[in-house]
């Protein structure tokens, strides 16, 4: 994937409290607004043990407009919010995701590795924090826009998150990313009215487009998230004439935050809602 990422940079280079709503009221998507979106990258995981209750609770509470997250399955079929294909990093448990039980993972402490002052204190250790399912963050915002990055490269993943976000009502109110084209693919073949955002071949391939061939280019969706250094003017001016929404990752401090407003993104990823809020409040 590293590999794939290079290739995209060097692309980019040549192209010439409650749940936030929608900052744009004539616009009923936020993911399709034109006003920058504040999205709280694992829920904003300088601030609190990421991908968990607390963080996303935390980043509701800041103003976020999209709380963004990841899901793997678990050895029983359920659908959790991981980063990583382990637990070793984020929790005081070891092992792969889907060689454990929901009960299991529930055992670990999710907070037990989170440092705010570089290893000189961990506030959330013992208390309670838990890895969630997918199901208990919906539930916990009924009204939050989510973007849901799929981490698992197996289409198997696929079916039992469309039967969850029917259950829950909420297929709205995500849009349902992947690095694997043929995961979001799939995603658009079974439910083509859930939005989904470019995976990595699809970016490449708008990447590659030049002036000549742009106009015969059919973006397979209107959403592309970027890594923050692979995105400049050329760039955001394409998405615009193309009608897509670009978001930027992941982004944690103010100099960069304020130069990819500038450039006009319509969404910037952070590990810190704070300091974002802050920054578009400013403007």
């Amino acid at each position: 994937m590293r590999c794939g990422w290079l290739v995209l940079a060097f692309l980019a280079l040549g192209c010439g409290s409650e749940d936030a709503p929608a900052k744009n009221a004539a616009c009923d998507n936020a993911f399709l607004c034109d006003a920058p979106l504040l999205i709280a990258h694992r829920g904003g995981g300088r601030l609190a043990p990421e991908e968990t209750l607390p963080a996303f609770d935390n980043a509701a509470a800041l103003g976020a407009d999209v709380l963004e997250l990841d899901i793997h399955s678990t050895s029983d079929g359920e659908l959790v919010c991981l980063h990583d294909d382990t637990v070793d990093r984020t929790t005081d448990g070891s092992g792969k995701v889907h060689d454990l039980t929901l009960s299991e993972l529930r055992a670990l402490d999710a907070g037990y590795h989170f440092s705010p002052d570089g290893g000189a204190s961990f506030p959330w250790r013992g208390m309670g924090v838990t890895v969630p399912s997918l199901r208990e963050v919906l539930r916990a915002h009924p009204k939050a826009w989510v973007s849901i990055e799929i981490k698992q490269s197996t289409p198997d993943i696929v079916d039992p998150l469309l039967a969850l976000l029917d259950e829950e009502q909420a297929a709205g109110r995500v849009v349902v990313v992947s690095f694997f084209d043929e995961i979001v693919q799939e995603v658009r073949q079974k439910r083509p009215e859930i939005l989904t955002g470019m995976a990595l071949g699809e970016m490449l391939t708008l990447y590659a487009a030049t002036d000549e061939t742009e106009a015969s280019y059919q973006p397979p969706t209107r959403i592309v998230q970027p890594p923050s250094n692979v995105v400049t003017a050329d760039l955001v001016a394409r998405a615009n004439r193309l009608g897509l929404r670009l978001h930027a990752w992941t982004v944690n401090d103010r100099p960069e935050m304020e130069a990819l407003l500038d450039l006009g993104v319509h969404g910037v990823m952070t590990d810190d809602p704070a300091l974002l809020g802050e920054v578009i409040a400013e403007r």
